[in-house]
């Protein structure tokens, strides 16, 4: 069931999470959400906040997605600028989704006290026992869609 949802057998890769104009993270991040088919909403519930005199970018909330399944969101951005650009990396990543009043279904996290270890769970939605616990490196942690798109095969495995 959750084998295709392992991530450890990534191959060493370009890191995926490296600074991007936020211009353009923005825009594909809106892109992205819009366009998935496992999200239902997220407008009204995500927010970035951006706070220059200390240089960092939070995104923080829930998406709702289909299947009453909520995921919570909370990352922090290191910023800068290159010219008058200006450029975002996360360094901090917290994904949390459930179904309300349910078991937990995924995690992945570097909140650790070594915050280049990234750990990926997977609780079996009608236990909520915990199936995988995996510790992977930057390159391996998966992009936001690709949380969802996990999300959304688990929930569909059931």
């Amino acid at each position: 069931m959750v084998s295709n949802l392992l991530r450890a057998e990534i191959s060493l890769r370009n890191d995926p999470h490296d600074w991007n104009s936020w211009d353009h993270y923005r825009t594909i991040h809106d892109i992205r959400l819009n366009e998935h088919p496992f999200v239902a909403s997220f407008q009204d519930s995500l927010t970035f906040t951006l706070s220059e005199a200390e240089g960092v970018l939070l995104l923080r909330g829930a998406v709702h997605c289909l299947d009453s399944v909520v995921l919570e969101v909370d990352k922090k951005f290191d910023t800068r600028y290159t010219g008058n650009i200006l450029r975002v990396r996360c360094y901090s990543y917290r994904y949390v989704a459930y179904i309300p009043g349910k078991h937990l279904l995924l995690k992945y996290h570097n909140l650790h006290r070594d915050s280049d270890e990234y750990h990926h769970r997977i609780y079996d939605p009608d236990t909520g026992e915990e199936v995988v616990h995996e510790i992977l490196k930057r390159y391996q942690f998966p992009l936001f869609p690709e949380v969802l798109d996990e999300l959304q095969a688990l929930v569909s495995n059931r």
